[in-house]
């Protein structure tokens, strides 16, 4: 038999201490897995969705609110801002697309979003191929009260070419809100895209200001308030794609200072809220990983003592039998590399399958896209030191078995 196979069978002889060895490195192999493949993937999933958007035009108010709510549809908007706005920067020279968007009712927790199809036809910066949304069946709404779903609306809706629904009031679904006035008509199903898009119902800016304009009437009627007053269009908010990146802050700058309005970075915005809130937390969390990881390696360390003080006699007698002092070596230092190879094997089991099967469950709005099987960049040296620690916590039983005299163990044993 080999070493390697003599290690093995000493590891599967004490049953109950090696499983709990090969738990804790792997609890401590799968935590910062975790903590890494999330970051990475909802880094990629936020930046992802405000590609080629350099500045985003909202209502007064907090600049990363305006940003979740807007492009990552996970805020509630800041406001309105006059539609001609959007206007003027249509028409301006600097602007290479400009697309206005209307929010305020949802259909089963789905946002129905009141927009132009300018939208469908946005390009990330130095992308001159196909559009990022495209149809998957049928057509773009043409009239009002047309709509054209997400692939996770219409399949969470139960919804098809040519059926109808109804909105209600608010961005979250609420029983007794709903707008039975104001039947949509579905006209199109969008491809899958893995981002914010996949949960979204898009619709006609007429559609919005119609259900609103409606909406108003009523409660004026119900407060008895006089007839009201003339009022321009408004949109929610308006993506701006430049023709320079540097002339972001310019224009935002112009209108903060000249309008109403209120201009933001997606990019800028993103990376505050990663510096400020998201990068603290990870850090914490990979210093609990590397605290577990730590342990861990006391407790390689600590059974394999253990394991070595019990075999005093085998080894002993395998050295009277002519065995090699590097040979009593290697055997317990392949005990280590048996619990660490394991240890770290099952951890990476644990860290994707335990992703992939509490994605079914749970799912994040802003990880649509997650894919639990990814490996991410980091990942490989995280596991490959967790594994040097439970090699290298194997190397002190495995010189104090190396310095032991057999003579001496005998003797005692005699």
């Amino acid at each position: 038999m080999t070493l390697a196979g003599m290690a093995w069978r000493y590891v599967r002889s004490r049953r109950g201490v090696s499983l709990l060895t090969i738990l804790g490195l792997a609890l401590a192999t799968a935590l910062p897995c975790v903590v890494l493949l999330l970051r990475e993937q909802a880094e990629h999933s936020l930046l992802q969705e405000g590609a080629g958007v350099d500045l985003v035009i909202g209502g007064k108010g907090s600049p990363l609110q305006l940003i979740l709510s807007v492009v990552h549809h996970l805020d509630v908007p800041t406001g309105n801002i006059p539609l001609s706005l959007y206007e003027t920067f249509r028409e301006d020279p600097r602007v290479v697309q400009a697309v206005p968007f209307s929010l305020g009712d949802n259909v089963g927790g789905f946002r129905i979003v009141g927009t132009t199809h300018g939208f469908f036809d946005w390009r990330p910066r130095n992308q001159e191929g196909a559009p990022r949304v495209r149809l998957r069946e049928g057509a773009l709404f043409e009239s009002t009260f047309d709509a054209v779903l997400g692939a996770e609306a219409a399949e969470r809706l139960g919804l098809r070419i040519g059926d109808s629904f109804v909105g209600s009031h608010g961005l979250r679904a609420a029983p007794g809100t709903e707008h039975d006035d104001f039947p949509y008509r579905v006209t199109g199903i969008l491809e899958r895209t893995g981002g914010t898009v996949d949960r979204l119902v898009f619709s006609t800016l007429q559609s919005v200001w119609d259900v609103h304009e409606a909406e108003e009437e009523l409660h004026r009627g119900l407060f008895g308030a006089g007839p009201r007053a003339e009022r321009a269009p408004e949109v929610t908010a308006v993506w701006l794609r430049l023709r320079s990146p540097g002339m972001r802050l310019w224009i935002r700058d112009e209108i903060n200072r000249g309008t109403e309005a209120m201009a933001a970075v997606p990019v800028d915005e993103l990376h505050r809220l990663y510096q400020r809130v998201l990068r603290p937390v990870e850090r914490g969390m990979l210093w609990m990983a590397g605290a577990v990881a730590v342990v861990s390696g006391f407790s390689v360390l600590a059974t394999l003592l253990q394991s070595t003080d019990r075999r005093r006699r085998d080894w002993a007698v395998l050295r009277t039998l002519g065995a090699h002092p590097q040979e009593i070596v290697a055997m317990v230092w392949l005990e280590a590399f048996w619990l660490s190879t394991v240890g770290a094997a099952l951890g990476l089991v644990l860290a994707h399958g335990g992703l992939a099967a509490g994605v079914r469950v749970f799912q994040p709005e802003f990880l649509l896209g997650f894919d639990p099987f990814h490996f991410a960049e980091l990942q490989g040296r995280v596991v490959a030191m967790i594994w040097l620690v439970g090699i290298f916590c194997g190397l002190i039983p495995a010189l104090t078995a190396y310095r032991r005299s057999p003579v001496e163990e005998l003797s005692r044993e005699i």
